[in-house]
């Protein structure tokens, strides 16, 4: 029994406890990172699989886009009758487009000339010599193409303009015998009927060999096929050829998981924008091998660990404590019961007499102590307790999660607050009002401590429930009249708050008495926002304030703070000030946001050397990187804008349109390139000079009405020229999306179709891309086009009989 409750027992007993615990949270971590793991796993697998197949899509619409090209410089060809004009432009566009290994267009019989049967214009890269040029042999009569199969595959499945159709993959025979596949388009004529087709040839082999060599594990396979056309193009598992029936395959495509061969796979397939399937699959077992080897080996370094410690712990107690407290207890025996009552008589005059008289008085001093200071320590423990709860409180009511959006690639944001004290009165917040305007806010309370950190959840519980209030002015009067209310300790605060509008970028914000935050623009630097003071909240029962807004761009930032960033001070009562901000912000204005805010708190902490913070430090950062898919390449690049505003009115189109392409001149736009602006430009321009300020109208008279009258108003213009043209129309009218209007039927002779939707229907072929909203009361239209597409310097469209555009 005694060895049982010896204290060496005990101890070690605490230690295997303490090692079981430790084993218990292992196996709870692992079970939990295990599940995490096989999710980002899979989660990677199809990534990868996107990733691969949105490469090709981006190559497939290119090719795509080229057929569309050549059909219309078809169509051009068909006009002219004139053979050098389109062998100018099939070889002008191969030479744009290198991925495309031929191309040109191909007429029905007679429908080019009545005095040929058949007529055709070819061109084509030469492996040899390493240029393009024209392969006379197809444009002979001997060279029978309506009957070839690629020519039937796209010339029966073409049932409207601007369709695309692909053919099944095909070895070439007319000389690179390498596997191609070929992209085709309709030829029309000003009737409407179909006369040829356009076609671009693309050899497939290189990327066959890169999606195939996809092999995420030992044992996968790949399957790169055409499912609407039962066609195998490629499959690393079975020896099938090429143009295999996929009947031939011993596992189902679309089943997300298969045996085979007793061997459970699980399948990740995507289909690309051609009916390609990119298909993997992957040995059950061997996606997760990694994570189960793991395991296995920290679970065996856990267990010999773990024995090792139990065997130190043993040796170390039973040589430091037990042998040193046993000769001690031996002594002072009559004491083991821990009775503070209870005296050593001890007489003697050595060391063990002295102990004695030392021990018997520390006995009395501690008894007498520990009544005096039970009640003191327990008071304290009890505000302390306090004190870490509400500290905890404060800190949950603050949004801690970063990146708090992670399916929000527009901007990156990053946030954090460090009080002087156990709880402060400072704070931050940030949320969606909807899903295009995101409200920051950071504050600071007069005060320090409880009162302020209660001070500070009531404005912050107000501020984010001012629900009905749509506009930061509006939100800071109603939160102010409210802290007004019964405030008998006169106690206020200095808040800034903005909405930023992503689509827009506009970033409308009020400052009730708050330092004047720092910006970034276009990499020039961080400079001190413009802003006016304002008046603190809490301080005068309905005061006003004053919205401002600026518009943010990619790359831009946005930094917010309070004044215990600034007010600093060091061991000289020496503030850090804002001068030292701006230069730390501005020797890391490249950094992201997170990087930032701990650059900046280290500068405090260095500046401070140690002295005691004796305010609460609170900072907010938000950068922009653009919308949708657009990558922080675009947000770091230094983009200048140019913009003009002007009366809406029909007499002021040379001028908008002097303002565009002299902007255009500047960046070396070419002249095809320019010209299809232009047309778009002029088109909007006349739209919104014509109607947005018309009193009353309907979409069907913006589209019909000429010569009325509108009312004044003015337009809004910014253009940025990078390697895109990007051009915003701004007007105050009344609402309309243009981008809902239906295209006209192009079939339909112009006599007869009805009048209206052609504008439009141009400005959308015209543009690369075209994007209506309406924001703060504005209609707001964004145009996008490349300034890299040599082909329409030679390209004009023709629609019906309206002709747009020089050959």
């Amino acid at each position: 029994m005694t060895v049982i409750h010896s204290l060496r027992t005990k101890i070690l007993i605490i230690v295997l406890v303490f090692l079981a615990l430790v084993g218990t949270a292992f196996v709870l971590y692992s079970m939990a990172t295990t599940v995490n793991y096989k999710r980002l796993r899979l989660e990677g697998i199809r990534k990868t699989v996107e990733f691969e197949t949105e490469k090709a899509n981006k190559l497939i619409a290119e090719l795509e886009h080229g057929a569309i090209v050549l059909a219309i410089d078809g169509f051009i060809f068909h006009q002219s009758q004139v053979y050098t004009i389109s062998e100018t432009l099939v070889m002008g566009y191969l030479r744009s487009f290198p991925e495309a290994i031929g191309g040109g267009f191909w007429f029905e019989p007679y429908t080019y000339s009545k005095d040929h049967y058949r007529s055709s214009v070819y061109a084509f890269f030469d492996k040899k010599t390493g240029d393009i040029r024209l392969d006379e042999t197809f444009n002979k009569d001997e060279y029978d193409y309506h009957n070839k199969n690629w020519y039937r595959e796209i010339f029966d499945a073409v049932t409207q303009p601007y369709q695309v159709v692909w053919t099944k993959p095909y070895i070439d025979d007319s000389g690179s015998f390498s596997l191609m596949t070929t992209a085709g388009a309709g030829i029309y004529d000003r009737n409407g009927a179909l006369i040829g087709v356009s076609t671009i040839d693309w050899e497939i082999e290189e990327v066959i060999k890169e999606l195939t060599a996809i092999k995420p594990t030992a044992n996968s396979f790949v399957l790169l096929c055409v499912p609407e056309q039962d066609y195998i193009i490629s499959s690393t598992r079975t020896s099938s050829v090429v143009g295999a029936s996929m009947k031939s395959l011993p596992w189902d495509i679309d089943a997300d998981s298969f045996a085979l061969e007793g061997v459970t796979y699980m399948r990740f397939g995507r289909y690309m924008d051609n009916g390609w399937l990119l298909s993997i699959q992957i040995p059950e077992t061997e996606i997760f091998a990694e994570v189960e080897n793991q395991n296995n080996r920290f679970s065996i370094l856990i267990a010999i660990s773990s024995a090792a410690m139990l065997f130190l712990a043993y040796y170390a107690v039973s040589k430091l404590i037990n042998a040193p407290i046993k000769r001690l207890a031996s002594d002072v025996s009559r004491l083991a019961l821990g009775n503070l009552d209870t005296r050593i008589e001890i007489n003697s005059k050595d060391e063990l007499g002295k102990l004695a008289e030392v021990f018997n008085k520390m006995t009395s001093d501690l008894k007498k102590s520990i009544e005096e200071n039970a009640h003191e320590r327990m008071e304290k423990e009890r505000i302390s307790t306090e004190l870490n709860v509400a500290s905890s409180i404060q800190t949950s009511m603050l949004p801690c999660i970063f990146p708090p959006f992670p399916d929000r690639t527009e901007f990156d944001l990053h946030a954090l607050m460090l009080p002087a004290k156990e709880v402060g009165g400072d704070f931050y917040d940030f949320y969606f009002i909807d899903n295009d305007n995101l409200a920051v806010v950071i504050a600071d309370v007069s005060g320090k401590g409880v009162p302020a950190a209660l001070f500070m959840v009531i404005t912050k519980t107000l501020i984010k429930n001012c629900s009905f209030c749509k506009r930061p002015q509006d939100i800071l009067e109603s939160v102010n009249n409210k802290l007004c209310e019964n405030n008998e300790a006169n106690m206020f605060v200095t808040a800034f708050m903005g909405f930023y509008n992503i689509p827009s970028g506009r970033f409308v914000y009020v400052n009730a008495g708050h330092n004047p935050p720092l910006v970034k623009k276009h990499r020039t630097g961080y400079e001190f926002l413009k802003t006016e003071p304002g008046i603190v909240l809490a301080w005068m029962q309905n005061a006003k304030y004053k919205e401002k807004e600026i518009t943010f761009e990619p790359g831009d930032v946005l930094y917010l703070y309070t004044d215990g960033v600034t007010e600093a001070m060091n061991g000289k009562r020496e503030l850090f000030g804002e001068q030292r901000l701006l230069a730390a912000l501005n020797a890391n204005k490249d950094s992201p946001p997170n990087e930032l805010l701990s650059v900046v708190k280290r500068e405090v902490d260095t500046f401070a050397d140690g002295t005691e913070q004796a305010d609460d430090i609170t900072m907010l950062a938000l950068k922009v990187n653009g919308a949708g898919d657009e990558s922080k390449e675009v947000a770091n690049s230094a983009v200048k804008v140019k913009s003009m505003e002007i009366k809406a009115s029909l007499e002021n189109l040379n001028t908008v349109l002097d303002f565009v392409n002299n902007e255009l001149k500047q960046h070396g736009c070419p002249s095809g390139i320019q010209g299809e602006i232009d047309i778009a430009v002029e088109e909007i321009f006349v739209n919104i000079a014509n109607y947005a300020y018309v009193p009353e109208y309907s979409a069907e008279q913006v589209l019909t009405s000429e010569g009325s009258t509108p009312a004044a108003g003015n337009i809004a213009i910014l253009i940025s020229v990078t390697d895109k043209m990007v051009i915003r129309f701004e007007d105050t009218g009344r609402p309309y999306n243009p981008i809902e209007q239906a295209a006209p039927d192009l079939t339909i002779p112009p006599a007869k179709r009805e009048p209206g939707g052609l504008g439009v229907f141009l400005v959308k072929k015209l543009m690369d891309n075209i994007e209506y909203s309406r924001t703060e009361n504005k209609n707001v239209l964004v145009m996008e086009k490349a300034m890299t597409n040599p082909a329409a310097e030679q390209r004009g469209i023709v629609v019906g009989e309206e002709t747009y555009g020089n050959l």
